[in-house]
């Protein structure tokens, strides 16, 4: 990457991490607001209703099928943009930025089990296209650009640093990258995280905006804990795989009305509100429930933590296959640290110590990228446990080869 590219690059770095900040807080604010409108100035008006989770849940159902019918299936999810990205160098936008913006906010507004991750990493995927496009940007401008603004969309998100870079580049092929060359990228995103965190946590503390780190306890590492490391990550792994059986188990379910949107989605809805009755934990992505969870499962019984963490795995999977589409992480992020705080009901060691394994094990086997898992999940736990963290996450995955007779 010559000098005076890699200059430019790291000046359109730091306009872009601000433009993606912007972006973000403005559509973050928007779907606040909405929610309030939807959950709180609505269930108000009507007297604070009982069944308001079922009634307004099934409502949006409706709205998520005809938005579905005509609009499209939007917003796209964050695996279809970024594999785009990465076979194309590029993300369409022609007619899918309106698309992507209304759809999101509908689903968000009506309580989705899920985050706005999906919706805004297409929207600024695009909008970092067109203006390659309209400043006639090269090949390799447009394309390192875009990873950037991918990346420090996700960083600011997420509120971690580096996961937006492992997340864009994790599992994909970079043989043809030398390492020079991955250094100055590296330089360059540096700068585009750093202009984004800068500008939208300053924007949140304008806002009154919670803040989006919850460490959720500080740990102590001895014998009992490294004992039962192995039995921890092993339980993580298959609570992961459950996310999957839920997958196949919706989508059978499902096979005979996926040509019927509107239906689906008010199933969807309808199961979505039964469960937010009984648990109004499954509402929302989860983000700000994790902080709340881990200051209150001391008085919460195993039954429980149990029940939250698996029907928010559940909702999640049949928002996702009912047509209600989102972003999952911070939702199985959730869902995991639950199970997670249930086994320390039972199991005698650190209590965080078990949520953290346990947590980052499920979240590896369902995202399939253990880096940006550990990386993720690290800031929600005390610094002495991310060595454990990062082998967790790595070893959840972890297939051995087999070993083929010659």
């Amino acid at each position: 990457m010559k000098l005076r590219l890699q200059l430019v690059l790291t000046l359109y770095g730091i306009i872009l991490g601000t433009l993606v900040a912007v972006i973000a807080f403005l559509f973050l604010r928007l779907a606040n607001f909405l929610i309030y409108l939807v959950w709180d100035a609505g269930a108000s008006l009507f007297g604070d209703p009982v069944f308001w989770p079922i009634l307004i849940c099934t409502l949006g159902g409706v709205f998520v099928g005809l938005s579905r019918k005509h609009i499209g299936p939007y917003p796209r999810e964050m695996d279809e943009v970024m594999g785009e990205f990465h076979t194309n160098g590029r993300v369409s936008y022609q007619g899918k930025l309106w698309r992507n913006l209304v759809a999101a906010l509908i689903v968000l507004m009506f309580g989705a089990s899920l985050g706005p991750e999906a919706a805004l990493v297409s929207i600024c995927a695009g909008l970092v296209t067109w203006v390659g496009d309209k400043l006639h940007f090269t090949y390799q401008q447009r394309d390192a650009l875009i990873e950037f603004g991918i990346g420090a969309l996700l960083s600011i998100i997420f509120a971690s640093p580096l996961f937006g870079i492992a997340s864009t580049q994790e599992g994909e092929a970079n043989h043809d990258i030398s390492k020079k060359l991955h250094i100055q990228k590296i330089i360059i995103y540096f700068f585009s995280v750093s202009a984004g965190f800068l500008v939208f946590y300053y924007l949140l503390q304008l806002n009154d905006g919670p803040s989006p780190f919850a460490n959720i306890g500080s740990a102590t590492i001895s014998w009992p804990e490294l004992l039962l490391l192995i039995p921890l990550l092993l339980a993580g792994k298959y609570f992961g795989k459950v996310y999957g059986l839920f997958e196949t188990g919706i989508t059978f379910a499902t096979r005979k009305i996926q040509s019927k949107p509107i239906m689906l989605a008010v199933i969807g809805g309808l199961i979505l509100g039964v469960f937010a009755f009984f648990l109004p934990n499954m509402l929302y992505s989860g983000e700000h429930g994790v902080g709340e969870i881990a200051k209150e499962y001391d008085s919460m019984s195993i039954y429980l933590l149990l029940a939250i963490g698996f029907a928010k795995l559940f909702v999640t999977r049949i928002c996702l296959g009912t047509g209600w589409r989102g972003g999952h992480i911070f939702p199985i992020i959730f869902a995991s640290i639950a199970v997670g705080f249930a086994l320390t009901k039972i199991l005698p060691a650190d209590p965080i110590f078990i949520v953290a394994i346990f947590a980052t094990a499920s979240c590896a086997v369902i995202l399939k990228k253990p880096l940006a898992a550990a990386l993720l999940l690290a800031l929600f736990f005390p610094f002495q446990l991310w060595l454990f963290i990062v082998v967790a996450a790595y070893l959840a995955v972890y297939k051995p080869k087999r070993v083929t007779a010659s």
